[in-house]
């Protein structure tokens, strides 16, 4: 069985101001990471990506942000979409005919390498293009390949591989204790 998760990688956001956009929420908030802040969200785990949608822009808007938010399928299907003070720049899809019967897999959909690498100051394009584009037959594992964009992207890797649920169970990313977490309600 693949991993199932959802989570939200904010840019420059304080954890306060976080904490007060996701009122009426139940969700996780990580502490920041080099300029950025993990939210964890009861309701996204679902992987409705209207709930999740909806989630991002609004806490885009509110915060006036950059908000990446990434949705992992059974570790089959890694579906991001980009927000920038409030608007869908980006969305990617790397097994968009996953629920479809055909027998050859379509190529990845969507994603704009130059658009995640200028979102958040990384030089190599090149290499996000990469992992955008290679195929679920050479990329096999979604985990991976989202552990991997994040790292070329300088991003935190405490997003890869949780979501709410497992984090309330007491699975944590590695450096994460359960103390460094806020809840919210």
């Amino acid at each position: 069985m693949g991993a199932f998760y959802v989570n939200y990688t904010i840019k420059g956001a304080d954890r306060k101001s976080i904490i007060k956009a996701l009122s009426g929420r139940t969700a996780f908030v990580s502490p920041e990471r080099n300029g950025y802040t993990i939210v964890f969200d009861k309701e996204s785990d679902s992987q409705n990506q209207k709930v999740i949608a909806k989630l991002a822009a609004q806490l885009s808007t509110s915060l006036h942000r950059t908000v990446l938010t990434v949705l992992n399928h059974d570790s089959d299907i890694f579906w991001y979409q980009l927000y920038e003070n409030g608007t869908l720049t980006d969305q990617y899809n790397s097994t968009p005919d996953y629920w479809s019967p055909k027998s050859e897999p379509a190529p990845p959909d969507g994603g704009d390498a130059q658009r995640l690498c200028t979102a958040f100051k990384c030089s190599d394009v090149a290499e996000v293009e990469r992992i955008l584009r290679t195929s679920r037959k050479e990329y096999p594992d979604a985990t991976n390949r989202h552990a991997h964009l994040f790292r070329v992207l300088g991003l935190p890797s405490l997003a890869v591989g949780f979501g709410f649920a497992p984090i309330a169970q007491g699975y944590l990313p590695d450096g994460l204790s359960v103390e460094d977490l806020a809840a919210t309600n």
